[in-house]
């Protein structure tokens, strides 16, 4: 076939499946009360006339972040909107580009970005529920399975981010440090008030066996506290493996595709409000703290690191970077310093994102009273809770906790 003929060919067929017309539009939440805190997720479908003639529904993802109030101030001050649409537009299109220059045929980690509103604060994205992707509930967590693809397809992520960094199209010095190791007022209000708040309700309603280990937490003050979790963003040195972070890697923002035995063979990676520029430690500590289930981390957690660090390594050759690869040894090692940080954000946040409570915290109320009110002391009282968070927190009591009074 002669090459004008199959440029046209192309184009009618491009043509015949491109929208012409919206006839009908509905928007409705495309999450339950609790799943989201920072912002409104609506699933907007469309009854649409395709171009060539035949009527077809389309769907998409709306999401508006929060403006107003304490918590819309934090948002405003992060940047989180202009930061999210950047990553979407830039870094993933860059991304995309990388994998068809090496021929890469695997899944791409992140959903299609159609529209940035700067005035609205909203971005308009693909539907993932359409293309057969779904959520994990998150009162289960991650099993085995699904960590290990979060793990391998994280390294991924960061693998493909340092070359795009080496090739000079990700600066790291557009991103800001990563807020949780930075900002005062959030540290007091949120990490050291449910610290707070979970050694009230160990002591009033977990049984004798805990006073003691609620105590201690009680007894932690706020400076060394504080001085503790800004430290653990000084991990950076120019030696060290760096790299674009996605900053908020939890069960709740990926959502995976399954094959016919319901094995998880893909995932998306959601939420890009946060990216942060630092070891690519935190994000996997992130995740194995928050996104799996804790029995599988404390079993696997040696087997999990391995995952993470060959799926880093792999791609990055696959990619043609040149530069200084990180050991096992390496990563290990980070990790090892990273675990305040990860089994500090267990304890205080973990019972929260699983419980079956929609009403867990308040974030307004927290950041309006410095973390005097707002938590949802319920959710430590549910069925399993004590069983769940036990051996973490005796971990961080008797590790950890001596050295913050």
């Amino acid at each position: 076939m002669e090459k004008e003929v199959l440029e046209v060919v192309l184009k009618k067929l491009d043509k015949e499946s491109r929208i012409a017309t919206i006839l009908d539009l509905q928007s409705v939440p495309a999450l339950p009360k609790g799943e989201n805190y920072s912002s409104t997720i609506m699933r907007i479908t469309l009854k649409v006339v395709l171009g060539n003639g035949r009527q077809a529904k389309k769907s998409f993802i709306m999401k508006q972040l929060i403006t107003k109030g304490d918590s819309g101030d934090f948002i405003k001050e992060i940047n989180a909107a202009k930061l999210e649409s950047e990553i979407y537009s830039v870094v993933h299109k860059e991304m995309t580009y990388l994998m068809e220059e090496f021929e890469d045929t695997d899944e791409t980690l992140w959903g299609k970005f159609i529209h940035y509103d700067h005035n609205l604060s909203s971005i308009l994205l693909e539907d993932l529920k359409a293309s057969g992707y779904s959520l994990v509930p998150r009162q289960k967590g991650l099993d085995l399975d699904h960590a290990i693809l979060v793990l391998n397809s994280l390294g991924r992520y960061h693998g493909m981010a340092k070359v795009l960094e080496q090739r000079g199209i990700i600066c790291k010095e557009n991103y800001t440090p990563y807020v949780f190791f930075t900002n005062v007022k959030l540290i007091k209000s949120f990490n050291y008030g449910s610290i707070l708040n979970l050694s009230k309700v160990m002591q009033e309603t977990w049984g004798p066996e805990w006073e003691e280990a609620a105590k201690k937490l009680k007894k932690i003050s706020f400076d060394p506290f504080a001085k503790k979790m800004l430290s653990m963003g000084s991990v950076h040195t120019e030696t060290n493996f760096t790299v674009l972070n996605h900053g908020d890697i939890w069960s709740n923002n990926m959502m995976f595709k399954y094959d016919f035995q319901k094995r998880p063979i893909a995932v998306k990676f959601l939420d890009y409000q946060i990216p942060h520029y630092n070891t690519p430690c935190i994000d996997v500590t992130y995740f194995m703290y928050l996104g799996t289930q804790p029995s599988v981390r404390r079993s696997n957690y040696e087997l999990l690191v391995k995952t993470y660090h060959d799926s880093l390594v792999r791609t990055l050759d696959k990619f043609g970077f040149t530069g200084t690869k990180p050991t096992l040894e390496d990563i290990t090692d980070t990790m090892k310093r990273l675990e305040f940080f990860g089994l500090c954000f267990f304890v205080e946040s973990y019972a929260s994102l699983v419980c079956s409570s929609t009403e867990a915290f308040d974030m307004e109320k927290i950041l309006s009273t410095d973390g005097k009110e707002g938590f949802n002391g319920d959710v430590l009282r549910e069925p399993g809770m004590i069983e769940c968070l036990g051996p973490d927190i005796i971990d961080f009591v008797e590790r950890h906790v001596p050295e913050l009074y």
